[in-house]
């Protein structure tokens, strides 16, 4: 085999020829070569768009992890003033929108709610930063009316509120029973949004339209928030509030100390309706000792209480007959009930069976709706809010209610904050303009960076228990649940300084201390930053 003859073409006193570069390279923008840019652009999660409050979930769940949770409690007070409150009652719309539902499940973000709320408990409100020469007069305590009187008294204005009853917070103290709701965590609530200052509350008052001239000379603006007082039942029944009830005035007594505990054991008790009140009723009732049957003209499935309020009831014993009305009652010793099957119903009219089923009762509770007892009109000055502008609804909705319409209120006087909220039927947030959002979907999470975990489901106590007393049925989560349970949050559209973006970025052109920064001075546009990002904030843009 021929040898090959290597020949050197450099010799070693030549080697400063090549381009070595003996200084820093900082002087090479590569920016030169870029027209696309990376940008920050945060976005809203679907939970905050699903929440009726618009509560910037990704963000206060974000403090909670680094453990700042006394930011947690600020960025959820900023929309909502009742976290303890819905961390217990609210149908948690958020999680019906939560990214992770249909992955592995979605986010408990209503445990990590309750236990942001409980923790704020005994965290003062913060006093109000200015004060207004405007006074607002409220009528009603419940959750519309001392929301709106929050926002208001936040924002400097004098507040006082009127209450029919002997102690403030409408259906969250006279409605909902203690074993989904425990009084102390309202009254603490509510203790705390009026010592924040510019609030008052003149309880044992009740207002009708008749009142409303002579506030509108002492107030300059008036929020209705009463409520729906009135009952619904059919024409030919009588409630006399010892052996026919309507469901509003049996849970009002209750709640308000009025009945004992076993007052009615072994009574046989029927309750009329499908609704949150007709499945409350049934089971305070049964926890009084009471044999309990809900008679609705629908099938339970199309009854409009809360699923979780349907299989906490089912649990607990309470029995359920469907598709059948009161075709006739009768009072003697006892109620004589004639029951008859429905056939069909159209629209509010029940088309009648031939079927008849009997029964003798000894407590006859129509939980069929409530309506308003008084119209206050519409006046110029005059407001509207929570059950009595929208019906019957949910907590959170009501807090909703108030908070749109003490913005509302502002703008009419004169006092609007700053910067303009964006409100309407569906968005109000207080602090971001979301014509320049986009709803972040679940096509913009990279789901390489979040493996498949099942939620951590909240522990109840068993029905066998929790149906002989009035202690609260929810357990909390430990705070080992918590946390993993707050760490399966993609953080939709919201950074939470992860570094992936820098720890893939070819340049070392970002910086992650507070907030990304982009060195634009290097950046070549490359977008691997955009396209690792797990939660969709990186954006690429034209450089123009």
């Amino acid at each position: 085999m021929e040898s090959l003859e290597y020949q050197d073409v450099v010799s070693k006193e030549d080697i400063k020829r090549f381009p070595i570069s003996i200084t820093t390279t900082e002087v090479n923008l590569t920016s030169s070569w870029r027209f696309m840019k990376p940008i920050i652009r945060e976005k809203i999660s679907p939970c905050s768009i699903g929440c009726p409050a618009n509560t910037n979930i990704p963000l206060y769940i974000n403090h909670l992890l680094k453990g700042d949770i006394r930011g947690a409690v600020e960025i959820l007070r900023n929309e909502n003033p009742f976290p303890a409150t819905c961390g217990r009652v609210c149908p948690h719309f958020c999680q019906q929108k939560c990214n992770r539902l249909n992955y592995d499940g979605s986010v408990e973000i209503r445990e990590i709610e309750k236990f942001v709320g409980d923790y704020a408990l005994n965290i003062p409100y913060n006093k109000p930063k200015v004060k207004r020469n405007k006074r607002v007069a409220i009528i009603g305590s419940g959750p519309a009316g001392l929301s709106c009187a929050y926002f208001l008294a936040k924002n400097g204005f004098e507040i006082k509120i009127f209450e029919k009853e002997n102690k403030p917070g409408g259906l969250l103290v006279t409605g909902i029973p203690e074993y989904r709701l425990p009084r102390q965590i309202v009254e603490k609530e509510i203790g705390n949004i009026i010592s924040m200052g510019n609030i008052t509350i003149e309880t044992g008052s009740l207002i009708t339209p008749d009142n409303i001239k002579e506030l509108k000379r002492s107030f300059d603006a008036i929020f209705i928030s009463t409520g729906l007082m009135d009952i619904n039942i059919p024409d030919n029944i009588t409630i006399d509030n010892s052996r026919v009830w309507s469901g509003y005035e049996f849970l009002r007594v209750f709640n308000m100390d009025s009945f004992k505990f076993d007052s009615l054991k072994d009574k046989k008790i029927a309750i009329i309706g499908g609704g949150n009140a007709a499945f409350d009723v049934a089971r305070v009732a049964m926890r009084m000792g009471g044999d309990v049957e809900i008679i609705y003209r629908r099938t339970l499935k199309e009854a409009p209480a809360f699923e979780e309020e349907k299989n906490e009831a089912l649990e607990e014993g309470i029995k359920i007959t469907e598709k059948m009305v009161v075709d006739h009652l009768k009072k003697e010793d006892k109620i004589n009930l004639t029951l008859r099957n429905v056939k069909k119903i159209e629209g509010s009219d029940v088309i009648p069976g031939d079927k008849i089923e009997k029964r003798t009762v000894d407590m006859l509770i129509f939980a069929t709706g409530q309506k308003k007892k008084f119209n206050f009109g519409q006046d110029d000055g005059v407001f509207a809010g929570g059950d009595y502008a929208h019906g019957a609804k949910s907590v959170i909705e009501a807090i909703a209610s108030g908070k749109r319409e003490a913005y509302k209120i502002m703008k009419y006087l004169g006092g609007m904050p700053h910067k303009e909220p964006y409100i309407n039927d569906n968005f109000l947030r207080s602090t971001k303009d979301f014509d320049s959002f986009d709803i972040v979907g679940f096509d913009s999470i990279n789901l390489f960076y979040f493996p498949e975990v099942e939620p951590i489901k909240p522990k109840k106590v068993p029905p066998q228990v929790r149906n002989k007393n009035f202690d609260e049925i929810n357990l909390k989560l430990s705070m080992d649940e918590l946390l993993k349970e707050a760490k399966r949050c993609f953080s939709c559209g919201v950074c939470n300084q992860c570094k992936t973006c820098w720890f893939y970025c070819p340049d070392v052109c970002i910086d992650v201390q507070d907030k990304v920064e982009f060195d634009y001075d290097y950046c070549k546009g490359c977008g691997v930053c955009s396209v690792e990002c797990p939660r969709g904030v990186i954006e690429l843009v034209e450089d123009k």
